[in-house]
């Protein structure tokens, strides 16, 4: 009776269930009937896979509004509105070479013992325009760029050329139509699509755009991103550090993550483990930012408060806990209209889940167009095994190689030096064992020009 009881039991009460049974428990019987119920997760209340979470997560996230920006200022936007050239690239025929502009036919029998004489008639620098047509017998001194002159249907290289006196040059080399010639629109016709709304711009599409003569462009606002980290037992770095205190590192790891990933971090004051000065707070965040995230606090100890806050204020909470490791206690929720990431305290899991479920949340809220985390593949160079009942992130370096290893120092969702030592995650089914060799896709962490 005591294990159907379990199978039955609410989340909520489930820790303290089965604390209470093995305290009552001592037979080897009672033993084995509990290790069975853990070793068999559908016995137990169903979590949310990740992907599950993610689709309960990006329903609702929405693009935040479009505002003009300069060209200049524009670099790592994401684009409102798609570039259509408003002109030819190139915007005339152009010679691709230095050399001499002249007429295919006047040299098809050239050669360096059959060499062919040409009248220069003039020079064309780059960003001049030649004053006279191309005509039997002449030629015209072109530079890479310099517009083609009429007449003119094909450049020979200056290397193949030689200078003579009275105003002629020798061409030991002959060239085909078109040789060497760069045709108007050849790169990019006008009225084309060019970049599309939704891509985060690179320094080459704003060297596009600015080939095209475009100097402003329609962007999204990129979110504002509140950062409450909680712990009565956390202190400022640089702060004397008291007995049982320890130095707060979420809020910085958090801030570079968002720097990273395109938003505007603001970061709050530590917070204690109190309700009331969670809940105000919270309620200061939420006023001032599209998008906050918490740190610590989403359990279900007496002194985590993260959901109690968003329940007084008025929030709704869609989402709390997942199966996987780290990061299972996880909060998604909507206050006032925003969302609300409740990141777990342990700074192993809190990058897990802001790589797992912010950044995506984060890219559809700054309009881009694709929400990917970035990832690699690669080769196992040894057997990983998941044992547990939750999809693991295991820490992985790969090397160059290709090969992908678990990062040296623990595991564990507290240690730091597993993030340092490692390059990105390797996700592992529950109860799944992954030989050597085993070509697997790892989700990268996020670096700075990713985004």
């Amino acid at each position: 009776m005591i294990v159907q009881d379990l199978v039955h039991t609410s989340h909520a009460t489930l820790s303290s269930k089965l604390q209470h049974i093995h305290s009552r428990c001592k037979s080897s019987f009672m033993e084995s009937k509990l290790s069975s119920i853990r070793k068999h997760p559908m016995l137990l209340p169903m979590l949310p896979t990740v992907e599950d979470a993610r689709k309960t997560i990006l329903p609702f996230i929405s693009a935040l509004k479009k505002v003009p920006v300069d060209t200049s200022s524009a670099l790592g936007r994401v684009l409102a509105d798609a570039i259509q050239a408003p002109i030819c690239l190139p915007h005339w025929d152009n010679a691709s070479v230095d050399g001499y502009a002249l007429r295919a036919e006047d040299v098809s029998q050239a050669s360096i013992n059959t060499p062919v004489s040409l009248f220069l008639q003039e020079e064309v620098p780059a960003g001049q325009t030649a004053q006279k047509p191309v005509e039997k017998g002449t030629c015209c001194r072109v530079f890479t760029g310099s517009p083609m002159p009429p007449g003119a249907d094909a450049v020979v290289m200056q290397e193949d050329t030689k200078v003579i006196s009275g105003g002629s040059v020798l061409v030991m080399e002959c060239v085909r139509p078109f040789e060497y010639v760069r045709f108007r629109g050849e790169d990019i016709q006008a009225g084309k699509q060019v970049i599309d709304k939704g891509k985060r711009l690179t320094p080459f599409d704003l060297g596009l755009m600015s080939a095209l003569g475009i100097t402003q462009c329609q962007v999204y606002e990129p979110p504002k991103v509140g950062v409450i980290v909680t712990g009565s037992e956390c202190v400022e770095a640089g702060q004397p550090l008291p007995p049982g205190k320890i130095y707060e590192s979420n809020g910085l790891l958090l801030q570079s993550l968002l720097v990273q990933a395109g938003a505007n971090p603001c970061v709050f004051p530590i917070v204690s483990d109190e309700l009331k000065d969670t809940t105000e707070r919270m309620d200061q965040a939420i006023h001032e930012c599209d998008m906050l995230i918490t740190s610590g606090g989403v359990s279900v100890g007496e002194h985590d408060h993260i959901k109690p806050a968003i329940k007084a204020l008025g929030g709704t909470i869609h989402l709390w806990r997942m199966r996987m490791k780290p990061g299972k206690p996880m909060v998604f929720a909507q206050l006032r209209g925003k969302p609300v990431f409740g990141l777990p305290g342990n700074p192993v899991s809190a990058a897990v889940t802001f790589v797992l479920m912010v950044y995506p949340a984060l890219q559809k809220m700054s309009g881009c167009h694709s929400w990917d985390l970035p990832q690699c593949v690669g080769k196992l160079a040894h057997a990983i095994e998941n044992q547990e009942d939750r999809h693991h992130f295991a820490r992985v370096r790969m090397d160059e190689e290709g090969l992908i290893r678990l990062a040296e120092g623990r595991q564990a969702s507290h240690a730091l030096g597993s993030l340092i030592l490692s390059d990105g995650l390797l996700g592992i089914p529950e109860q799944t064992r992954l030989e050597a060799q085993t070509e697997v896709r790892v989700i990268r962490w996020p670096r700075l020009g990713d985004f």
